[in-house]
C-alpha cells in the first residue's frame, strides 16, 4: 500500500480513481511527442519544409498545437462538469480560474524570452472560457466564434497584423491570440459533452470526420480572396488569423477521431502514448525547457549534424517517456 500524499502536495498531486477516456491520454500523448518534434528538430535547416513552422503557410507541423488545445478544451468540460456535480457551480468556477491561472503563470516561467507559447494561451483561453464553460454546446460554440470573430477583427483594422508579423517574440498570435486559440478550446469542450454520455460508436465517428472536414474546407474557403467582398486571408501560425484555427479545428477533430477509432472502439492502444497523456501540463513544461536547453547549446556550438540532432530527439522523448511511465504507475497525476 503507497503511503498518502503529504498534506502540502493533496492540492498538486492526486492519485486518480475515476476512469478516464484513453482516446484523450492518446491523442494528447501523440501530440506531445510531435511537438517535441516540431519545437526542437523543426529549428534546422536539414528538416523538410512541411514539418516545420514557417510565418505563412499551413504545413503538418501546424496541426499539432491546435490539436493539444482541442484536447485541453475536451478536459475542461469533463473535469469542470465533474466538480459541478460534486462541489457545486462556485467551487468549480473555484477550481477552474486557479488551474488556468497557474498554468498562466507555469508559461510565463516556462518562456521567459517571448511569453505568448501553448501554456500561456491555455491559460488565456481556459480563462476566456471560464464564464460560459457550464452552458450547453450551442452557447459555447457561439462564444468561440464570437471570440475569433473578434479576433480578427482587431487583427485586420488595428495595426496589429503588422505588429505580431514583425515582432519576432510574439509568436503563435501574440497576446490577443487567446481569442484565436479560444475558438479551438471552446469546439473541443463540445467533445467532452459526446464523450460524456452513452456512445454510439459508428456515429461519433461519422460526426467527427463529417465536422473535421467540413471545417477545413470552410478555413481553406476563409483563405482565399473573395472578389468584391475581401482580400486573402492568408494562414499564419504567427499571425494566428482565422483560417488557421478554423483548419487546425477540423484536422483536430479527424486525428481525435483516428484515436477514438482505435481505443475506444476497438481497444487497441498505442505503447507509452497514454502515460504521455495522463500528465500533459507537466510533461509540457518538462519538454520546453529541454527545447529552451537545447537552443543554448545550439546558440554556443552551431547547428549538429542530422544524426545528432535525431538521437537529441530520441533522447529528450526517451526521457519524457521514462518519467511518464514512473508517474502513471504511482498512479500519480498533477493537480493544479
Amino acid at each position: 500500500m503507497t503511503p498518502p500524499i503529504p498534506a502540502p502536495f493533496s492540492g498538486v498531486f492526486a492519485r486518480e480513481g475515476e476512469p478516464r477516456f484513453e482516446s484523450i491520454d492518446q491523442s494528447r500523448g501523440f501530440a506531445i511527442l510531435c511537438m517535441l518534434l516540431g519545437n526542437f528538430m523543426g529549428k534546422f535547416s536539414f528538416m523538410p519544409p512541411f514539418l516545420t513552422h514557417h510565418p505563412y503557410g499551413f504545413t503538418l507541423a501546424e496541426t499539432i498545437a491546435p490539436l493539444f488545445i482541442f484536447l485541453v478544451g475536451a478536459s475542461y468540460r469533463l473535469s469542470f462538469w465533474r466538480h459541478w456535480r460534486e462541489e457545486g457551480l462556485a467551487r468549480a468556477r473555484l477550481r477552474a480560474l486557479r488551474r488556468y491561472t497557474l498554468i498562466f503563470l507555469l508559461g510565463l516561467a516556462v518562456y521567459p524570452d517571448h511569453f505568448w507559447d501553448a501554456l500561456t494561451h491555455i491559460g488565456m483561453a481556459g480563462l476566456l472560457f471560464l464564464p460560459v464553460i457550464h452552458r450547453g454546446a450551442a452557447v459555447r460554440l457561439g462564444w468561440a466564434a464570437a471570440c475569433l470573430i473578434a479576433y480578427q477583427a482587431l487583427y485586420l483594422t488595428t495595426g496589429y497584423e503588422t505588429w505580431v508579423m514583425s515582432h519576432g517574440k510574439s509568436l503563435n498570435g501574440g497576446p490577443l491570440a487567446a481569442l484565436s486559440w479560444g475558438f479551438i478550446l471552446g469546439a473541443g469542450t463540445v467533445i467532452g459533452d459526446l464523450l460524456d454520455r452513452p456512445r454510439d460508436h459508428d456515429r461519433l465517428l461519422r460526426y467527427l470526420l463529417g465536422a473535421g472536414l467540413a471545417l477545413i474546407a470552410g478555413g481553406y474557403a476563409l483563405s482565399l480572396e473573395w472578389p468584391f467582398l475581401k482580400a486573402a486571408w492568408p494562414y499564419t501560425r504567427w499571425g494566428m488569423s482565422a483560417p488557421l484555427p478554423i483548419t487546425g479545428t477540423g484536422t483536430s477533430l479527424v486525428v481525435f477521431g483516428f484515436f477514438y477509432m482505435f481505443s475506444e472502439k476497438r481497444q487497441i492502444r498505442f505503447p507509452l502514448l497514454t502515460p504521455l497523456g495522463r500528465n500533459p501540463i507537466l510533461l509540457l513544461a518538462v519538454l520546453g525547457a529541454m527545447v529552451g536547453i537545447s537552443r543554448l547549446i545550439t546558440m554556443r556550438f552551431g547547428e549538429p549534424s542530422a544524426e545528432i540532432a535525431v538521437a537529441g530527439y530520441f533522447l529528450m522523448s526517451a526521457a519524457a517517456c521514462a518519467v511518464a511511465v514512473w508517474l502513471d504507475r504511482k498512479k500519480v497525476r498533477l493537480r493544479f
